[in-house]
């Protein structure tokens, strides 16, 4: 894929119309221009040209780059988006990077620097996070709906013949298996995306409203936390339900799980087995699993949705020398 002829880019925000002539002559694209747009809000206007490839956009003064961003990508747009600082702070960077922005350069950056990289996110494969889930949401939830539509096909048939042991189990148990990892595909790409407007929202009393609905049998929740965790309500209680699966699904007889928290987030511990040192880097990896039952992707989802909030997660053993996940917020 290559920039069409009389590709657009726009330079919005009042510090940085100055650099729209500089861009323009740096481009090498054939026919490709920079035009200043000095009110950021006029941007989504402009995109409905269609013919707009690229936005760089002001981070400095008055213009709060990560507001328009989102703004921006809420309304559905997916080309590239570089913010310009005169002199960003180092957290800024971070906040704007953690938030989908496709990259962020300072106002030294030469105008050749900056031409080179928007026609590079211009011709391939998306690097942003926000527009990547956005895809795959798409792509992962039109394979789910079709691959499921045959498979109920199938369903339907086997309740209809006498296959009779050792067959039926094993093909009820397969095509279950597969309508799993359907599912679980649709919702990585569901998650996936950058939280933007975080709740104040209570550990205890969304750890506890997720273990009633779950009605584990032979298992125990102790909750030791008054904490406020700033998050998405559905994308937290994912995350909580798939560690209390974890913990349940991998513990023969009775378990008791604990939420609690730390000066740098929470964790969800339990009593259970505990899970090899070894295995301690490969956890969160999609597809990891140790048993039959499961297809390896509880733990990638609960990464997938710390990822999301910009938290990190980690393994180790709980106090009993069962299992002990971390989930780090700040």
């Amino acid at each position: 894929m290559t920039p069409a002829r009389g590709t657009v880019y726009l330079v919005a925000g009042r510090e940085v119309t100055d650099l729209a002539e500089a861009l323009s002559e740096a481009l090498t694209t054939d026919g490709a221009t920079a035009e200043a747009v000095p009110d950021t809000s006029d941007v989504q206007n402009r995109l409905s040209d269609g013919n707009i490839r690229g936005v760089v956009i002001s981070d400095d003064g008055d213009c709060d780059g990560v507001a328009v961003f989102e703004g921006l990508r809420a309304a559905g747009t997916d080309i590239p988006i570089v913010f310009v600082g005169t002199d960003p702070e180092p957290d800024r960077v971070t906040e704007a990077l953690r938030a989908g922005v496709s990259d962020y350069v300072t106002a030294a950056t030469p105008a050749s620097l900056l031409a080179a990289k928007l026609e590079a996110y211009a011709t391939r494969w998306p690097t942003d996070w926000w527009v990547g889930a956005s895809q795959w949401n798409d792509i992962s939830s039109g394979v789910s709906h079709d691959a499921k539509n045959p498979l109920n096909v199938v369903m339907g048939r086997l309740e209809l013949l006498d296959i009779g042991e050792p067959h039926e189990d094993a093909l009820l148990r397969s095509v279950t298996r597969v309508e799993s990892l359907l599912t679980d595909l649709s919702r990585i790409g569901s998650i996936g995306r950058p939280v933007s407007e975080p709740d104040s929202l209570s550990l205890s009393d969304v750890a506890t409203e997720v273990w009633a609905a779950a009605s584990y049998e032979d298992a125990t929740l102790e909750v030791t936390t008054d904490a406020a965790i700033d998050a998405e309500n559905d994308r937290l209680q994912l995350l909580l339900r798939e560690l209390f699966d974890n913990a349940v699904a991998h513990t023969e007889g009775p378990v008791t799980v604990t939420v609690s928290d730390t000066e740098s987030g929470f964790y969800v511990a339990d009593d259970g087995p505990g899970i090899p040192e070894s295995d301690h880097d490969k956890v969160f990896e999609q597809g990891f699993g140790t048993t039959r039952e499961g297809e390896g992707y509880g733990l990638f989802l609960v990464d997938t949705a710390a990822r999301a909030h910009g938290w990190t997660v980690s393994v180790g053993d709980s106090e009993s020398g069962g299992t002990r996940i971390d989930v780090t917020t700040v």
